[in-house]
């Protein structure tokens, strides 16, 4: 998949789907809960269910940089010491048939230290979590970039069904939601597409401008679902550009062409997005070479080989 160009390595958890789809028993309209639940996760991952952050650390994890910020953590904290159900697990050699519990056990700053913050994570519920298939790899400093609830949101659900099979075929990535399920992930309480639809957009807008990808989506009346969907990256043998260069390209042939006539500009990109994965947009070459030599001042030459382009920019850094 596409990344941020300037992506550089990151902490990546495995986020349990259950947490991903937003599951709460009072989910939050804010981004900040699901960034918190991200690095609590993480920490989880490397020092078990008890560990301690600096709240400076905690803020640069969370993608903060003032001691202002620390009320907002304290709330989001609050959020997800909400209790949450899960069914049918062992814990300490017992079944389990129904568990109602929260995530976040407790939170502690004592007075001998102020700047610290203990944590402690519910074991019965990450003993839930650990028994039941279903994970979602994310790379924290990727979620920490998204400024809505939507992005995050919509971008951890495009990651988690992003390869599954589909009837659509191969190289092509969908998944359908209902209004309610959408509602539990964003912790809205919409009753109408068009109120939903806004706030998808947006979020859709924030994942191509920070992951570089194109999802999109529509209202299936017949189902009464959205339909999102997006393109596979790993299956287009007939891609000759650099996947995460293909949304670059498009912005340049537009603003290259201001004339064009576009009903919908979300549908001419995708379009066009499909015309240069299957290798049938005729001016591919002229513009893409265009883009390397008039805004990186490169040779295209020394970038092709058999008619397809490398990445310049990997190819330069690995040079340094």
């Amino acid at each position: 998949m596409a990344q941020n160009k300037n992506t550089k390595t990151t902490l990546l958890i495995k986020k349990h789907n259950a947490l991903t789809d937003g599951y709460l028993t009072q989910p939050s309209k804010a981004v900040l809960v699901d960034k918190l639940i991200n690095v609590l996760y993480w920490q989880y991952e490397e020092c078990g269910e008890k560990f301690t952050l600096a709240m400076a650390q905690l803020r640069k994890l969370l993608g903060l940089k003032s001691i202002k910020d620390d009320t907002r953590i304290y709330s989001a904290i609050n959020v997800l010491q909400q209790p949450m159900q899960l069914r049918d697990f062992t814990y300490k050699n017992k079944q389990v048939y129904w568990i109602s519990a929260p995530f976040l056990n407790r939170a502690i700053i004592w007075k001998s230290s102020k700047n610290m913050i203990d944590f402690r994570l519910d074991d019965m519920m990450i003993e839930a979590f650990k028994q039941k298939a279903g994970y979602t790899p994310l790379k924290i400093d990727i979620c920490n970039q998204f400024k809505t609830k939507y992005g995050l949101k919509l971008y951890e659900m495009f990651m988690r069904y992003y390869n599954l099979p589909n009837k659509e075929g191969k190289g092509v990535g969908t998944v359908a939601k209902s209004l309610t399920e959408l509602n539990n992930m964003f912790g809205t309480t919409y009753k109408t597409k068009s109120e939903i639809l806004r706030g998808i957009e947006r979020g859709l807008k924030e994942i191509q401008k920070i992951s570089f990808e194109l999802v999109t989506c529509f209202f299936d009346e017949k189902k009464q679902k959205f339909i999102f969907s997006w393109y596979q990256q790993s299956k287009y043998p007939k891609l000759r550009i650099p996947f995460n260069r293909i949304n670059e390209l498009i912005n340049w042939y537009i603003q290259k062409n201001p004339s064009i006539k576009m009903q919908s500009i979300p549908r001419y990109k995708q379009s066009l997005k499909n015309k240069i994965i299957d290798d049938t947009f005729l001016e591919l070459d002229a513009y893409y070479r265009g883009l390397m030599i008039h805004r990186y001042d490169l040779n295209p030459d020394d970038y092709i080989n058999d008619g397809n382009y490398t990445d310049f920019k990997l190819q330069k850094s690995s040079l340094s």
